[in-house]
């Protein structure tokens, strides 16, 4: 009976992580922006279902702020996200495990410089 209320401590989990991610001034602004617009979207009267029908006009809400929070947590850089994920759940990574994490991704602040010289080839 009570198997659908399993999804609330992830929710509420995704929440905090959302909170944290828009603090962070490592998030791009665009990223930002989504969260925004979501909120002004369920604070606005204007909606796509009334709010006054019964259960269509709070389930409206809900999936708008569920696809706002999965655009925005898609619009943060991956290796950021992580991050705060990993501060969430209390694990640490250790400097070479988080570099290793970083170059697996793909990611800039954790690659390693490179030391080169050129010469111009005409």
């Amino acid at each position: 009976m009570f198997d659908r209320f399993r999804i609330l401590p992830q929710l509420w989990r995704t929440g905090r992580l959302a909170i944290r991610l828009v603090r962070d001034s490592r998030v791009p602004l665009a990223a930002k922006l989504i969260v925004v617009a979501t909120v002004a979207h369920i604070i606005s009267p204007i909606d796509i279902v009334p709010d006054w029908l019964p259960i269509a006009g709070q389930a409206d809400d809900i999936m708008v702020l569920l696809a706002g929070l999965n655009f925005f947590l898609k619009a943060c850089p991956r290796w950021l996200v992580q991050e705060h994920e990993d501060s969430i759940d209390g694990r640490r990574q250790d400097d070479s495990s988080r570099r290793e994490a970083g170059r697996a991704a793909g990611s800039a602040p954790y690659a390693d410089p490179i030391d080169a010289r050129y010469q111009r080839v005409r």
